[in-house]
């Protein structure tokens, strides 16, 4: 089964500012139970592992194929190979 993931910011909050310390996946394929899949330094690697978690589980046996959805905004080509 093709599985969706998430990348979030892990924050902590102050009195004066909301701190990012790292990043993290979650499965959110049920939402209503969604799992923490890996942490990470930076926003680029988490979205990465996001990526090739989805990709992954979308060469399982019945699954959907992967759509490889945009997860940087700024990438034009939203990580697919159009002409």
């Amino acid at each position: 089964m093709t599985r969706t993931a998430r990348v979030e910011p892990i924050t902590q909050e102050t009195q004066d500012a909301i701190l990012v310390s790292g990043w993290r996946v979650l499965d959110m394929t049920d939402p209503d139970t969604p799992q923490e899949i890996s942490r990470h330094d930076t926003e680029p690697e988490a979205i990465r592992a996001a990526r090739d978690y989805e990709h992954d589980t979308s060469n399982e046996p019945g699954s959907a194929p992967d759509d490889t959805q945009d997860y940087d905004a700024s990438d034009p080509q939203g990580g697919k190979d159009l002409p």
